[in-house]
């Protein structure tokens, strides 16, 4: 049974397995040859020759096609699995029963399979027939695998049906959606080139160029580890440990047979002498530049209030796209934030969630703006694992008061960390977070 319960992770799977059929022809030795959806995926490859590799833009639509397909059969996947699921430990429970409480379930046995199988699935009256001739053990144990089988099959088989009564309607909306798509991106791209400052943040936040000296941490911790000496005086020693430093074993431990000294050796389970004021390292702060991660997670905030409906809304949508693109190529996660009197996010890193970014933003561009709760969202992120380090990204006309005193000092707190903090200002009305933000471009 192919696991679609965590959605999330098969789409990643199924992303990574689009990827690797384009650059190799065929899929990842890892991917199941009996998932359905990665034979299909195959399938409406090799049925689009435009996919050449001429225009990588084709390849980008197709691929967000399938997964936004593939999500949603997912969602209907995952239904039927967590059913098929009970069923299954049902099953698990009664192969595991005495006879008597075998015999105590029977009547509900009964009713589970007889309206979902037939009698070539589960010959149930066959079984029934068995129990007064032959070993009840092996008959229950006959019977629990057919209904085991019986059960994957049919779970298999809704699986297929749904992919297969659906994908003729993919297939007419990429055929329909395919060239406005592509002419979207198109028209973004040119819209990005159009204003060299868009194209300077999308490089920036790329780190596609070798970072610069304010692009480097400054503190590091380094552990500097002290030689020990082949000829420990007594006065060193001051207990007994478990390691494998055969300059400090005990003798004792050199009396065991072969095998067993090795085996203790391999795991770290020699008794040892030990002398922790020679030989622990010591740990000092070291001022080093030292680079950040060459891609790291992205945190995008966009002002949707009432002061950048418009082209501003045009510029910010446009470059927030590119920037969606870049993320999901670089494989990197990306988190989105809008915000005006109050902020919502949405975490791009997932790929369901790919294709819900307009309707994010819909009916959006209205209200006034609240700006120290976007900064508090922004930092919450950054707090957690997957995004420390962002880059992180607001755009805006920057028209709300800085940041509070506490919000001031976390936010240095996570630059000291790594994270970099950038503004496109849209609109020229003064620069009250020149000394909030690392860089702020201006269209």
């Amino acid at each position: 049974m192919i696991d679609y319960t965590d959605i999330d992770a098969k789409l990643e799977e199924y992303s990574d397995a689009f990827d690797f059929y384009m650059e190799s022809g065929e899929m990842p030795p890892n991917v199941s040859t009996d998932d359905c959806l990665i034979g299909y995926m195959q399938e409406v490859i090799d049925n689009n020759p435009q996919i050449d590799g001429s225009d990588p833009t084709w390849v980008e639509i197709l691929k967000d096609d399938i997964i936004s397909y593939f999500s949603v059969l997912l969602e209907q996947f995952r239904a039927l699995q967590l059913e098929a699921m009970k069923e299954l430990a049902m099953i698990a429970q009664f192969m595991d029963a005495s006879i008597e409480k075998k015999r105590m379930m029977w009547q509900h046995v009964c009713e589970s399979i007889e309206p979902q199988y037939s009698r070539y699935e589960v010959n149930l009256a066959g079984y029934s027939a068995q129990f007064k001739s032959e070993d009840r053990v092996a008959v229950f144990s006959a019977l629990t695998d057919d209904w085991r089988n019986a059960c994957l099959a049919k779970l298999d088989k809704e699986e297929r049906q749904i992919l297969s009564k659906s994908k003729q309607n993919f297939e007419s909306y990429c055929r329909d959606a395919g060239t406005k798509d592509y002419e979207d991106k198109k028209k973004i791209d040119n819209y990005i080139h159009s204003y060299p400052q868009l194209k300077e943040i999308i490089d920036k936040i790329g780190r596609e160029k070798e970072s610069s000296k304010d692009e480097k941490d400054s503190v590091i911790y380094k552990f500097l580890p002290v030689t020990v000496a082949k000829n420990n005086s007594l006065e060193e020693i001051d207990r007994i440990e478990t390691g494998d430093n055969l300059e400090r074993v005990i003798p004792v431990e050199l009396s065991m047979p072969e095998d067993l000294f090795f085996k203790r050796y391999a795991t770290k389970e020699l008794q040892q002498f030990s002398s922790p004021g020679k030989d622990k390292p010591r740990k000092i702060e070291e001022n080093r530049k030292d680079l950040r991660m060459t891609k790291g997670p992205i945190i995008v905030s966009i002002d949707t209030s009432g002061s950048m409906s418009g082209r501003p809304e045009k510029i910010a949508f446009s470059l927030l796209k590119q920037l969606l693109r870049m993320a999901k190529k670089q494989k990197r996660s990306c988190y989105l934030i809008s915000f005006s009197i109050r902020s919502k996010s949405i975490d791009l890193a997932k790929p369901r969630n790919w294709n819900k970014v307009d309707n994010f933003l819909e009916n959006s561009f209205s209200g006034g703006t609240d700006g120290e709760q976007m900064l508090g969202e922004a930092i919450r992120v950054l707090q957690k694992g997957t995004y420390e380090k962002a880059d992180v990204l607001i755009i805006s006309d920057l028209q709300f008061p800085k940041p509070q005193p506490t919000t001031m000092k976390k936010i240095n707190k996570e630059k000291s960390l790594g994270t970099r903090f950038y503004a496109l200002q849209i609109g020229k009305w003064g620069h009250k977070y020149n000394n909030v933000l690392d860089k702020i471009w201006i269209v």
